[in-house]
C-alpha cells in the first residue's frame, strides 16, 4: 500500500489534516493564513485573525487537489488552494475587511446562513 500522495510528496508540502475541532477557527471568508487572500490576514497579526475567523462553524471539507476534486466543483473552490475548508460559517465579516476584499479584486460570500434560518 502507497501512502496517500507518495507519488508527488517530493515536490509538494505534506498535508495534515487536523485532529479534532476544538480549537479550530474558520475564516469568515477562507481559512487561516489564507494563500487564497494573503492581503487580508497574515497568521502573524492574530487581532486581525480573530476579527476575519469565528469558532462557529460547521462541517468541513479537505481539498488535496482541488482541480481535479468533484466535492470543489460541488462547493465552487476548484480554484482554492488545498487546505480545510468549514461549509457553514456563523459570523459576519467586518465592513473594514470586506471592503479590503473588494479593493484587491475578491468577493465576499457571506458564510453565514443562520439569519435566513430565523424565524421573524
Amino acid at each position: 500500500m502507497v501512502p496517500l500522495g507518495a507519488e508527488s510528496m517530493a515536490d509538494e508540502t505534506t498535508a495534515v489534516v487536523p485532529h479534532g475541532d476544538r480549537r479550530l477557527r474558520a475564516c469568515m471568508w477562507v481559512r487561516d493564513g489564507n494563500e487564497n487572500v494573503p492581503f487580508l490576514l497574515s497568521p502573524n497579526e492574530r487581532e486581525i485573525v480573530f476579527e476575519v475567523t469565528s469558532p462557529n462553524f460547521d462541517g468541513l471539507v479537505a481539498m488535496m487537489k482541488p482541480d481535479e476534486s468533484w466535492v470543489a466543483r460541488w462547493q465552487g473552490i476548484t480554484a482554492f488552494v488545498p487546505g480545510c475548508y468549514a461549509l457553514r460559517v456563523r459570523g459576519t465579516l467586518p465592513e473594514q475587511h470586506r471592503q479590503t476584499l473588494e479593493e484587491n479584486g475578491a468577493r465576499y460570500h457571506n458564510l453565514d446562513d443562520t439569519s435566513a434560518m430565523r424565524p421573524e
